[in-house]
């Protein structure tokens, strides 16, 4: 089996944390990146005791693209796993523009950043057989809208547009890109949702902005999704390994097949909701006369 060598953004908790660990257990070299990596070598020992390394990483700082160019170079790394972000929960209206701001600079703008800093050394490793590839972790917001989600979903949709094009961009040079779509699954990400400081007005106070955020809450510790399966899976999809039809389907058909990976029965329910959703327009006989109506007569 191939050997890969991972650098994994937001590993001190979550998925990224259960990403590395699994990593590790299958025989790959892992760096994982923490604002305080000290902090998470002392709360997670089994990365170091696995074999893997903490580095400090704050995808927020403008020396972010310089520092992985530097880490991917130095560490050999062949696959970069993006996954440092945060939810924000709230209605758009009360969600100061700073705040909105701030959600994007992590979510996407850190994700950018990341990956401008590996891809001059992922480009120079030469092609698929090097293993070269970048997993963005997408979400179920990407497919299904939530009230209270606004700038959250503005920022995964960000990266779903960036991972679609940048696979055009970079699969030529023979670089895989690779889009989770992630379902709820129980890990810390709901107790650290951030509130708008504003609090919620009172005109949302009893509707759906309110439901969402209550759902959400109670459903903490309760999420139906694994994040020891999801972070299996996506370690088997990056080196093709396990036993899973999918794992089977990427080795016969070549690992640039699929762009998208919904994980969670909830992602896939909203994957398929979507399809139908788009189906129906497409299948309209008014809605093609409409959008054609549009062009300039032949």
């Amino acid at each position: 089996m191939t050997k890969y060598s991972f650098l994994i953004t937001g590993a001190s908790s979550g998925l990224g944390l259960q990403i590395a660990t699994e990593a590790l257990k299958g025989g790959h070299s892992v760096v994982a990146t923490a604002r305080d990596p000290a902090a998470a070598a002392q709360s997670h020992p089994e990365i170091e005791s696995l074999g893997g390394s903490w580095v400090q990483l704050d995808v927020t700082r403008p020396d972010t693209k310089d520092r992985v160019a530097e880490i991917v170079k130095e560490k050999g790394v062949n696959v970069l796993v993006n996954n440092a972000g945060y939810g924000l929960l709230g209605s758009l209206e009360d969600i100061s523009e700073e705040e909105f701001i701030t959600q994007i600079d992590t979510n996407l703008f850190g994700t950018m950043r990341c990956i401008k800093g590996a891809l001059p050394h992922l480009r120079s490793l030469g092609g698929l057989d090097s293993g070269a590839t970048i997993v963005n972790i997408g979400s179920i917001v990407n497919l299904a809208a939530f009230p209270a989600c606004t700038a959250y979903s503005a920022s995964k949709m960000g990266v779903e547009a960036l991972t679609e094009t940048l696979a055009l961009e970079v699969g030529t040079a023979g670089i895989r890109v690779v889009l989770i779509d992630l379902g709820i699954f129980r890990t810390s990400f709901l107790h650290s949702f951030k509130k708008p400081e504003a609090g919620m007005a009172e005109a949302y106070s009893g509707g759906a902005v309110d439901a969402t955020v209550n759902f959400l809450a109670d459903l903490a510790g309760k999420q139906p999704g694994d994040p020891v399966q999801a972070a299996r899976r996506i370690v088997e999809i990056v080196d093709r390994t396990g036993d899973h039809p999918l794992t089977r389907d990427l080795a016969d058909k070549g690992v640039g097949k699929y762009l998208r990976v919904p994980l969670g029965s909830d992602s896939f329910g909203s994957f398929a909701a979507k399809i139908d959703s788009l189906n129906e327009v497409k299948s309209s006989s008014v809605f093609e006369a409409l959008a054609k109506s549009t062009d300039f007569a032949p």
